[in-house]
């Protein structure tokens, strides 16, 4: 976009401020009269003589932003056709022209509560909607998941639809609509369960019920509880018969024996030895108590670990939070990297990365703001940090070594 973009935080929100020239038009009077569902509440200012169109963008992110923190999956993407393409039926509803609709990346913005996006509106603009929303697609194909072969495959199917010639925006979203609907109806027939009527008439699919002939040609329970109770009882009567076989044969030999004057040794029952366990008295085990060892952190290391920390200066039982070769997001989110449980946290509320040997700071949009030394950061400034700087998220405070 070729308008200059600049954003502004002050006491009563965050704001994207635009600058116009032009002379007042049907567009501007209506969206400054009407709030129009999915656009950014919209003001106009004077400074020195030329206007400002004020967005008001708190508690939003803009994409950019969010597809520079977050996975981009083709849900994502859908859900943005979608939502374009009920933002245009939605200003020709309201009367307003088609070509104010703004598809810049930095333009379109992501609520944090819900994840709903919302248009900017610039008066009087004679943008080509068509081919703002195929450049959009070319930015996104640029953020999407390349991990994930089945979303990038999705994203490129979407992306070359849109460059068919006579292929519109609706046309696109229309495409989408009917795929989804097909590979839904596909998995519901994949795995419906059959209906008792179709059992009951043998109309079953061998691949839902699997070896259904083999269950059905297994005995009942019943039957073989019954054909083991017979078997082990035939086998212990058997053991029974021997054991009276073996009685009687001792009793002749006792009595053939004695006849010829021989005694016979009477047995005897051993004697049981009772075996006392020794008994030993209880171990006490005493704690040496370990001195707490706090680990040194050293901010110019190549190794990988720890550069820097920011440590807790308040009186809450908040983490200080440590900082190493990767990108961290800060919030209340169970998104984000580094977790700050405290209502005035926002869900993302800033992000902190490295860059050479030092460490950059960036607010992302938060509800009430993040600071370095008491000084607001203004949306998509970013900060760097320098030893001893307090930074503060709302309320939290820390300092920065």
């Amino acid at each position: 976009m070729n308008h200059e973009i600049v954003y502004e935080r002050n006491p009563t929100g965050s704001y994207m401020k635009i600058f116009s020239n032009q002379e007042e038009n049907l567009d501007e009077k209506i969206l400054l009269r009407r709030k129009i569902p999915g656009l950014l509440p919209m003001e106009k200012a004077y400074l020195d003589g030329n206007g400002q169109y004020w967005y008001n963008i708190s508690g939003k992110q803009s994409l950019d932003t969010y597809c520079s923190i977050q996975n981009v999956g083709i849900d994502v993407i859908k859900k943005i056709i979608i939502s374009i393409c009920s933002q245009m039926e939605i200003l020709e509803w309201n009367l307003i022209s088609m070509g104010s609709l703004l598809l810049e990346p930095e333009c379109i913005f992501v609520t944090n509560s819900n994840q709903e996006f919302i248009f900017t509106s610039y008066p009087g603009a004679e943008h080509n909607v068509e081919d703002g929303f195929r450049q959009l697609m070319e930015y996104l194909l640029t953020k999407v998941d390349h991990k994930d072969a089945l979303a990038v495959r999705a994203a490129y199917g979407v992306y070359e639809k849109s460059l068919e010639e006579g292929m519109a925006i609706r046309d696109v979203r229309d495409w989408i609509t009917r795929s989804d609907s097909v590979e839904q109806t596909e998995k519901k027939v994949l795995f419906e369960e059959p209906s008792a009527d179709n059992i009951a008439g043998g109309n079953v699919n061998q691949r839902e019920i699997p070896a259904i002939a083999n269950f059905m040609e297994e005995k009942p329970i019943v039957q073989s509880v019954q054909e083991n109770r017979t078997y082990h009882s035939e086998n212990f009567k058997k053991q029974d018969q021997s054991k009276d076989k073996k009685k009687q044969w001792d009793s002749f030999l006792k009595e053939k024996f004695s006849s010829l004057g021989f005694k016979t040794a009477e047995k005897t029952k051993k004697k049981q030895v009772q075996r006392t366990e020794e008994v030993y008295p209880e171990e006490q085990m005493y704690m040496i108590p370990q001195p707490t060892i706090h680990p040194t952190v050293c901010l110019s290391g190549n190794d990988g670990s720890a550069r820097g920390v920011l440590i807790y200066q308040g009186t809450e039982q908040l983490s200080d939070i440590y900082l190493d070769q990767k990108p961290l997001q800060v919030g209340k989110s169970a998104a984000a990297d580094v977790k700050i449980d405290k209502e005035t946290i926002s869900q993302l509320h800033a992000r902190i990365w490295p860059e050479g040997n030092s460490f950059y700071i960036e607010d992302l949009n938060s509800t009430n703001g993040t600071f370095v030394n008491d000084e607001t950061l203004p949306y998509k400034q970013k900060r760097i940090l320098q030893v001893n700087d307090i930074v503060q998220f709302a309320d939290a405070r820390f300092r920065f070594c």
